[in-house]
This record gives structure tokens, sequence and C-alpha cells, in this order.
């Protein structure tokens, strides 16, 4: 598996009928991978990302990206980059807060922010939106479920809004190490995890 066989055109990603288009219009998108998983009729894209998320936690603790993961950590630490903030209300200027005010939802509507870096904004039939954010970028991660011949495919597609000059070097600066590392890492994981799990059943 290369990564020219998991990263794709951003056109096979805008071209679907996605909730997310119209409400990060004003987001660039970085990047749109696909999964090399196939779901059958009865897979919902809720039951995949319960096992993409886990395999997603299993990598980002061992090996090369893990480490990665770790020096990002320590650099952020030591630069003061990421401010962990009590989620308790709509945060001003988040994409919660947007999708909130656009779907005229309450706090308490929206799923429950849990305690990672990335904060889920809202979980569709066939899409899921979660956002992050520090000193050095606004991004977010959009993973969807795309119909495909007997099936479906999954997509996942990187939006971000950098914050200054800086945050544009900072995305620049790690762009290989997504590309050819960590990205390609974690399609593997979660194609290992999914057919691990459709042989259970």
């Amino acid at each position: 598996m290369t990564l020219y066989q998991i990263k794709i055109n951003e056109k096979s990603h805008l071209e679907q009928p996605w909730r997310v288009h119209s409400l990060l219009e004003d987001f660039d998108v970085e990047d749109v991978w696909r999964v090399p998983v196939k779901l059958k009729q009865e897979h919902s894209l809720d039951l995949f990302l319960n096992q993409f998320m886990e395999s997603n936690e299993q990598v980002t603790q061992k090996g090369l990206v893990g480490f990665l993961f770790r020096l990002r950590l320590f650099l952020g630490k030591i630069f003061n980059w990421d401010e962990k903030q009590q989620i308790d209300h709509l945060l001003p200027g988040s994409i919660r807060e947007r999708y909130a005010k656009a779907e005229n939802r309450k706090f308490k509507d929206l799923p429950d922010p849990g305690t990672g870096d990335f904060i889920p904004v809202y979980q569709l039939e066939d899409e899921y939106l979660s956002e992050i954010e520090n000193k050095t970028v606004h991004a977010a991660l959009h993973i969807g479920r795309v119909q495909i011949a007997g099936g479906y495919g999954i997509h996942m597609a990187v939006y971000v809004k950098p914050k200054g000059l800086f945050g544009k070097a900072y995305m620049k600066l790690i762009q290989p190490f997504r590309h050819w590392i960590v990205y390609p890492t974690l399609m593997k994981s979660a194609k290992r995890s999914w057919e691990r799990y459709c042989q259970k059943k």
C-alpha cells in the first residue's frame, strides 16, 4: 500500500453531498485520504469510527509515529503552542459554536467533547467532524462514508486554517512527516483493525 493508493484528489471529497462543505467554506482542504477498507451495507459509520479511533490510539503510542506525536507534544509545551480549555460551553470561534448556531442547537445537543485533542463537532449517518485548535492552526478532521460497488468506502479529509505566517510555515514543515509517515501508518493500522473485526463477525 503506497501513498498514491490512499491519497486522493480533493474533488472526490468536494463532490459528496456533505454538511461540512458549507460549514467550513473559509478553511482549506489540506489533504484527502482513502482509508483502505470496505464496509458492507450493514456496517454503520459509527461502527467503523469505533474501530478507527481504537487503532489510531494504538499507533500514536508506539513506533516512529508515536515518537513524532511525543515530540510534537514536547515542543508544544516548550513553546506554549497548546492551551487546554475546559469545554463545558460553546467556545467562541470554535467550529462547534459555528455548527450549533447554524443548526439552532445548544451545547447539550452536540456530542460529548471528551478529553482528547480533537473535539467532536457532529456525527451524522454518513459523516463525522471533529476539530482541534492551538496557536499554530485551527483544523478539522472529517470522516465520510461513500457509496462504492457492493458497499461503502471511507474518505478522511483534513481542513486547515493556519494562524499567521508561522502557522503556514509550520504546516509546510510537517507536511512530509504527515504524508510519508503519519497518515500511511494510520491507514495501514486502520485496515488491519477493520479486517480483524470483520473476521470475528
